[in-house]
């Protein structure tokens, strides 16, 4: 009878650390893989979704275009960790190193329109939200971690092409795939998770 209940227990304990493993790692965007074309994503300017030869699909800007997309987050959000995340690749390379032409993840952290106030409580940049890359076409990594402060009620995700002042665009293609919008409870779980995305 002990070893039937230490086992009943033992099968609860994982499936509720099993349970809470996913919902922390649950993605609040909707369609980050363009699997569903442009589904959930406002495109603005020269954006598209793109589609392989081998039949994969990447979003796609070109001079200075975005996707943009809102996402709600749940009332207990306020005082969490939220994790932008995502793979971007550039065609253009600059020898300067001017960020011109790089993809980057943007975001801003929002409540409901009051009037007289600002709707917009931070704006999301910096970290490693800018492709960190110096080869054509690679695939790197980008994420960046925020406190969500009092009163948030959306997120407003932006896949950017950077651009700095005095080198235009010029055409090349920034690209964007597995992309991630996860909340956690401590800053040290968003980094634990970076470190294992793959």
């Amino acid at each position: 009878m002990f070893r039937k209940t230490l086992r009943s227990l033992s099968l609860f304990v994982v499936v509720v650390s099993v349970s809470a493993a996913v919902n922390a790692q649950s993605n609040l965007l909707q369609n980050p893989d363009a699997d569903r074309g442009g589904q959930s994503w406002r495109a603005l300017g020269e954006s598209e979704i793109e589609t392989t030869t081998t039949n994969e699909t990447h979003f796609l800007v070109r001079n200075g275009g975005y996707f943009l997309q809102d996402v709600e987050l749940p009332k207990d959000a306020a005082g969490k960790y939220i994790l932008f995340i995502g793979h971007g690749a550039s065609e253009r390379i600059n020898a300067d190193g001017a960020i011109t032409g790089l993809p980057y993840l943007y975001g801003y952290l929002m409540r409901p329109p009051v009037p007289g106030e600002k709707e917009i409580l931070a704006y999301l940049q910096g970290q490693q939200m800018l492709a960190q890359t110096n080869i054509q076409d690679e695939w790197v990594t980008m994420w960046g971690i925020f406190e969500v402060p009092e009163g948030t009620t959306k997120v407003r995700f932006f896949l950017n092409q950077a651009l700095r002042a005095g080198v235009p665009h010029n055409g090349s293609a920034a690209r964007f795939d597995h992309l991630g919008l996860y909340l956690f409870a401590t800053r040290k779980e968003a980094q634990r998770f970076v470190r294992e995305y793959q």
